[in-house]
Formats: C-alpha cells, structure tokens, sequence
C-alpha cells in the first residue's frame, strides 16, 4: 500500500483502496503557432467516478524541466483514486511571458472541456508545482484566465481549487538585487524590472490575491539561497489577510530543488503534507 493512498484515505476516513493506473504519455491538450501543447495523463482504473484531479507543474527556471519529474507523484495520487495529469508548457527558449502561465491555464481548461470523458469532476481539481512550477500553480490558484482566444473553451476557468506551492516565486519586483535567479526572471519577461515593470507585476501571484483565492499549502526552507523565504511568508501573509486558507510549513534543511522519484528525504517531508492538504479540499 502506497503512501499516498493510506494518507487520502485517511483523509476522507475510508479503507484503504489502491486501483491500477493507466498511463497516456503526449497527449496535446493545445497548439501554440507550430508546437503541440502536451501533457501526461494517470488515470485509476474502475475507481468511482466523477474523480477528483491534481495538476502537477514542473520546475527548472521556466527554462528547464519536463513533465516526467512528477510522474512519480502523479502515480501515487491515481493508485488513490485521482486523475491526474503533468503538464508541460513552454519553455522561455521558445516563448517568453505569458506563455508558460498562458499553456498551464489551457491545461486546467482542457481538462474541464473534457471532465466526463476523463472521468473527473471540473468543480475539484487542484495542482502542485515546485520552484517555477510553484510559482506557476500559485498563479492558477489566485487568477483566472488571461487568454480566452480558443473558441473550443471560451467561457471554461482556470482557475483551480487548491494548491500545493513548494518553494515558488510570488512577488518578483521584490526579489533582491544579486539574486542568481534575476537572470532567468530577465529572460523570462524579456527585459529586467527597470524594463518591463508591467509584465514582472502582472506575472506576481502575490499581485492578484483576492477572497476567491484557492486554499494553498505553502512549503519553504528558510535557508533556501535561489528563492528567498521571505517570498513565501509575505505571500502567505497576504492571503490570511484576505481570508484565504493557508498552511504554511517552514522545511529546514531542504535547500531548493526537489526529489521526484520518492526517495528523497525532502519528498519524505513534503509528500505527506501535500497528499493530506489536496485530500481534505478534494476529497472533503
């Protein structure tokens, strides 16, 4: 028996259930110009349905990653009786911002577009990302979406409703002058602060907190030397203010990065707590 299935089990206080997952690599969720949107789904075989789904979001600088290093997590939450899905988007070599916030709120509404064929309710799908990622399932947790140009989900949110941010980016006019990171942020919006100011705004999760933010479960080192703590507290502040619900849990010693095949201390301390916060607003 999985971790994750005795802890969402626990959740909901039922007997413990693991179901055989079924496993579609590349499926294109979009185009954008010449490139195929593509994302991995998981999905439990026979378990009831209408299901509740996780989004997973890699890291990697919005420059790097893919969509296998969640794969792991995505297997555990559909052996428990999730849908879920990891999603790539595109990279800053190939488009800047938007374009990465842009694919991933496609991903959630394609999702919605096509919930009764896959089996998942559109009214409970959260997400979970690290470092890039983290920034990018905070923004799908506070905004809704920026480009309706697709007819095929015109009127469709993508807005989702929970999070699991690991060490994200939340406020980037506020990142401090010498960070190592302000050079991918500077790739990323096409220019530094001083030379797009909107789009560094505009791209703050922190900047479109409101009351109908989702619940977020916030994780951070405190030491952590390429995101700065103080990122995630000052966000996290900002959505108590607001009335949102918010976990948030300092991880000492945990550095930045993040261990996707389980094994790893860090994804020993932070699985648990994200399986438990996804199951209590999806599962109930």
């Amino acid at each position: 028996m999985t971790m994750a299935v005795w802890l969402a089990c626990a959740a909901i206080g039922a007997e413990p259930v693991t179901y055989e997952v079924r496993t579609e690599l590349d499926l294109v969720y979009g185009r954008a110009g010449e490139v195929d949107l593509k994302l991995d789904l998981f999905q439990p075989v026979d378990a009831p349905a209408p299901r509740p789904c996780v989004v997973f979001v890699h890291g990697g600088g919005w420059g790097g990653g893919e969509r296998k290093q969640f794969h792991w997590h995505a297997q555990q939450l559909a052996a428990a009786g999730y849908t879920t899905v990891s999603v790539g988007y595109r990279l800053l070599q190939v488009a800047p911002y938007p374009a990465c916030l842009n694919d991933c709120q496609r991903a959630v509404r394609w999702l919605r577009k096509h919930a009764d064929r896959l089996g998942l309710d559109p009214q409970r799908i959260g997400a979970m990302g690290s470092s890039a990622g983290g920034h990018l399932v905070a923004c799908l947790g506070v905004r809704d979406t920026r480009d309706d140009d697709d007819p095929a989900l015109t009127g469709l949110s993508s807005r989702v409703q929970v999070v699991v941010d690991v060490h994200g980016i939340h406020d980037f006019p506020s990142l401090p002058p010498g960070l190592n990171l302000l050079s991918a942020c500077s790739k990323l919006f096409g220019g530094t602060l001083a030379q797009q100011p909107a789009l560094w705004q505009d791209a703050s999760p922190q900047t479109h907190v409101n009351a109908q933010s989702a619940p977020m479960l916030i994780l951070h080192d405190p030491a952590d030397k390429t995101v700065p703590y103080d990122q995630s507290v000052a966000f996290a502040t900002k959505l108590m203010s607001a009335g949102v619900a918010v976990q948030f849990e300092p991880i000492p010693g945990a550095g930045h990065g993040f261990v996707y095949n389980g094994q790893g201390a860090y994804t020993k301390r932070v699985w648990p707590w994200a399986v438990g916060w996804l199951g209590r607003w999806l599962r109930g």
